[in-house]
């Protein structure tokens, strides 16, 4: 019964995505989680993901929704490379793409909290006065600081992989070569921790290149399966001197044939630095690189982590954070964009994403256990996804938990109703022998009274002390009796933010002190109307209302 709960469900969700038409996918981490940007292959608009979200990203069906550009749109199968941040006010994406012209333009975005759309702030062409761009070259972005700037990664006309870049200080600018080595595909993606910058390429039907930043102010170049010949390859070294070895390199790229349309690469906070691809074979893979080795890691033991992607060699996004080992992985699969979830080097369950919000947590997300397995620990990536029977007993949990909140609230509205009819019960017999109780201290009566300070002042609603008598507990509710009676009724005074305030109530003394000569029942009965209204039909007075959160209604920007 369990899985095959759990199995409706999970096609239930399935059947309500909509089908994407999907171009470059370009995804990026800030302090509230994922963001994303795609573009539809059929229209060249760069849709995205919702920018007030929160650890998860809302991808809505509505086409409509897209980035808005002014002077230099994006060109149609454009590569996307992108960035960004929260501050105090809100979110900001910062985008790269090519225009018409084969120009990399960054589009500024600013995140319109209460809609969670996007706006554009400006575009800048920051190719100008560097070697021209390929027209079909990938472009990969990494965001060093608020000193350092950007650094933004892509390949010239005759493949030499270059590099341009932005801090506080200058403008944009061209920064030089990275690597001369030559390239299979067009596809680039980088990672970087402590300035310590990794970029990537396919280099052919064997093996990726890697060029890495090193202190000396060098990028040295490196390739995995087979390696290089020579002790060390940089920038400067020309491409014809580049060779590999001929030594087995002991393992093989699995569905790879050097011609992938994205790489995402990424890093933890072990400084394992992962590539990702979909493979000819249209399943994800994983290398690694594990003290200085590059290794290939084997699938994780939940088949449904990495589901079948649409298209062999097909797009790829990653947003991951180095100070928590956070990682997601975006793609197609079966129409959808999916969101594969390894955080921590634990491969759960990849899910559909979300179309609308349905809950909006307000905790950012925690970081991962230092103890928690690393994806690039020996061979084990078990990690993961849940069951068809714990997912079925999720459901049954929280099926559960909404009947026993229901049953507690209809507990204590019975309770409630009780005690009131006990009250008045109470109240009643009291009425009965009011004229004893008043006058006595040491009658049985226990219901608030009004009290009178003998040295002048404001009245007091009172308590039963067993020792002494009674008590004052708070200060300004008694009303004192005018002309032998009291007023019909004791209500609270509007303050000036709209909430009820207990009356402070001033009246003249004689002698020093205050006088009594109303009836007794008559303040009984004042009594008994005041405790009514106080209990249970109005909130202390200290108490203000509290909007509740729910659907549609997003936390504002911390």
């Amino acid at each position: 019964m369990a899985p095959r709960f759990a199995s409706v469900f999970n096609i239930s969700v399935w059947l309500l995505a909509s089908h994407v038409s999907c171009g470059s996918i370009a995804a990026w981490w800030n302090t509230r989680g994922p963001s994303f940007i795609m573009q539809d292959d059929e229209t060249g608009n760069i849709r995205y993901s919702l920018c007030n979200g929160n650890y998860t990203p809302i991808f809505p069906d509505d086409k409509t929704i897209t980035a808005p550009f002014m002077q230099h749109p994006p060109k149609k199968n454009t590569s996307l490379s992108a960035a960004g941040w929260t501050d105090d006010e809100t979110a900001w994406g910062s985008i790269f793409y090519m225009d018409d012209n084969d120009g990399i333009v960054n589009a500024l975005l600013k995140c319109d909290w209460s809609t969670g759309r996007w706006e554009n702030t400006g575009e800048f062409i920051i190719s100008n006065g560097s070697p021209k761009v390929a027209p079909t070259s990938g472009i990969s972005v990494v965001l060093l600081g608020a000193m350092d700037g950007y650094r933004v990664f892509y390949n010239d006309l005759d493949g030499t992989l270059q590099q341009i870049g932005y801090t506080r200080t200058t403008t944009w600018q061209h920064y030089g070569v990275v690597s001369h080595d030559k390239a299979s595909s067009q596809a680039i993606s980088t990672t970087f921790s402590d300035k310590n910058i990794s970029v990537v390429r396919a280099r052919d039907d064997q093996n990726m290149g890697v060029s890495r930043w090193y202190k000396d102010n060098t990028w040295h170049i490196s390739t995995f399966p087979e390696t290089l010949t020579g002790n060390q390859t940089t920038n400067a070294t020309e491409a014809s001197d580049i060779k590999l070895n001929t030594t087995d390199p002991g393992f093989k790229l699995a569905g790879w044939d050097g011609n992938p349309s994205a790489l995402a690469m990424g890093i933890d906070h072990k400084y394992t630095r992962s590539i990702f691809y979909i493979g000819t074979d249209k399943k994800l893979h994983q290398v690694g690189n594990i003290n200085y080795t590059w290794r290939a890691f084997p699938d994780p033991k939940d088949a449904n982590a990495w589901p079948e992607a649409d298209v062999a060699g097909g797009a790829l996004g990653i947003a991951s954070d180095f100070g928590t080992s956070s990682m997601r992985l975006y793609y197609m699969s079966g129409g959808r964009m999916v969101e594969v979830n390894g955080d921590g080097g634990n491969w759960r369950t990849a899910t559909v994403l979300a179309s609308t919000n349905t809950s909006q947590p307000t905790t950012s997300p925690a970081a991962p256990d230092a103890t928690e397995t690393n994806p690039a620990s020996a061979g084990d990536q078990s990690q993961g996804g849940l069951s068809d029977g714990a997912k079925a007993g999720i459901s049954v949990g929280v099926t559960l938990g909404v009947i026993a909140i229901a049953g507690m609230a209809f507990a204590l509205w019975f309770l409630r109703r009780r005690q009131r009819k006990l009250d008045e019960t109470d109240a009643a017999a009291a009425s009965a022998s009011s004229e004893h109780q008043y006058m006595s201290p040491s009658s049985a009566y226990t219901g608030p009274v009004s009290g009178y300070s003998a040295a002048g002042g404001p009245p007091t609603v009172s308590s039963r002390d067993g020792h002494s008598g009674y008590t004052p507990i708070q200060n300004g509710y008694g009303q004192h009796p005018q002309n032998g009676g009291y007023p019909p009724q004791v209500g609270y005074a509007m303050s000036a933010d709209g909430y009820a305030q207990p009356p402070m109530a001033t009246y003249p003394q004689q002698g020093g002190g205050w006088t009594y000569t109303g009836d007794p029942n008559a303040q009984q009965q004042q009594q008994q109307q005041y405790y009514y209204q106080q209990h249970p039909h109005e909130m202390p007075e200290q108490t203000k209302p509290i909007e509740m959160m729910g659907e549609g209604h997003y936390k504002e920007v911390p």
